[in-house]
């Protein structure tokens, strides 16, 4: 077993590859649903290193676009000292068995054997400890970016990833409008919601989103003007043992709601998805209107949109994050997240 003792510390974390504003979006976002009190720096396109006292496995696993995440151990210029005599590694915690790996994410060529290397080194140091590459407790990391080479510590656990097993076709309701588990995770992440708190999806379809909110811990409310649609979320979050969620046959531009603390939605539009004769830009602006009421101040929601339809400048809320999605030459996605204030 895997443990991090000490919160209060640097992190590094390794995004994923898409080129997009969307993995540095949701690594803030995540970063400060759990501390206000760090900061983040980005070395390169796909490393964020944290300092604050956050713990990097919590949100290794919430995270969709996050690759990897672990306690940050130390630095070493480029070129490598492949002893790595200069590493402190009694920063590492308790560990049974471990893997080590490389990530390069530089132009800088690296010989294969320093993977080999690096193992070295940690088992120089704990002899007792184990090398296990496939079923590993441990991964430690060796981060090449920015001239520099980072080590951290992973909990190997964090690193697994279950999307396919909640992916719309195998659900036991389908639609054609029903999203993708990454992209529903990541619509979580972004409102900021922490385990505590209950979030709402006022257009929530097949539930995607409800079913990862509920995969971390998070209680959930979803709404659907389509007694069918609300029938079939039912039936997909009871499959999955959703934790904590209620779905309502309601009327979005009439939520039966006092309070939630965070909101995350897709805007039904396209072929795949009814209005119920309404336009798209009447449903978010009024939307935006109930969520005047609905949100707290400080509190987070996450809209998805056409480009077209521009959410309306508002004195209670403040525009944090926008990230564009081009979706084919007719449609572009947006994702916008409002701060109520």
């Amino acid at each position: 077993m895997f443990s991090i003792s000490d919160m209060s510390q640097r992190s590094l974390f390794i995004l994923s590859g898409e080129n997009s504003t969307i993995p540095k979006g949701e690594i803030e976002a995540l970063v400060k649903t759990y501390s206000q009190k760090t900061e983040i720096s980005f070395p390169c396109s796909r490393v964020a290193i944290v300092n604050g006292p956050i713990d990097p496995t919590v949100i290794t696993k919430r995270a969709a676009y996050v690759r990897l995440g672990g306690k940050y151990i130390d630095s070493m210029d480029l070129p490598l000292d492949e002893t790595f005599k200069r590493i402190n590694f009694t920063k590492l915690s308790k560990f049974n068995s471990f893997a080590a790996r490389i990530y390069n994410l530089s132009k800088v060529a690296i010989p294969p054997e320093v993977e080999g290397s690096l193992g070295y080194a940690v088992k120089e140091r704990f002899p007792s400890a184990k090398v296990s590459l496939k079923t590993p407790d441990m991964i430690v990391a060796g981060v090449i970016c920015d001239n520099f080479f980072h080590i951290c510590a992973v909990d190997a656990a964090s690193t697994l990833r279950s999307w396919t097993n909640r992916r719309p076709r195998i659900r036991p309701f389908f639609h054609p409008s029903a999203l993708y588990s990454k992209f529903a995770r990541l619509l979580v992440n972004l409102s900021r919601v922490k385990e505590t708190d209950v979030l709402l999806d006022p257009f929530c379809g097949t539930g995607s989103v409800i079913i990862e909110a509920g995969e971390i811990g998070v209680q959930s409310i979803g709404i659907d003007i389509s007694k069918r649609m609300c029938k079939g979320a039912l039936k997909n979050l009871k499959h999955f043992n959703t934790f904590s969620f209620n779905v309502l046959h309601s009327d979005a531009e009439k939520i039966p709601l006092m309070r939630v603390d965070g909101v995350a939605t897709d805007i039904p539009y396209g072929r795949a998805s009814s209005t119920y004769k309404r336009k798209t830009e009447s449903l978010v602006n009024n939307l935006a209107e109930t969520l005047e009421i609905l949100l707290p101040v400080g509190k987070y929601a996450c809209i998805v949109h056409p480009d077209t339809i521009r959410i309306i400048d508002n004195r209670r809320f403040k525009h944090v994050q926008k990230h564009i999605l081009p979706i084919n030459r007719s449609l572009t996605r947006v994702i916008t997240i409002l701060k109520r204030v």
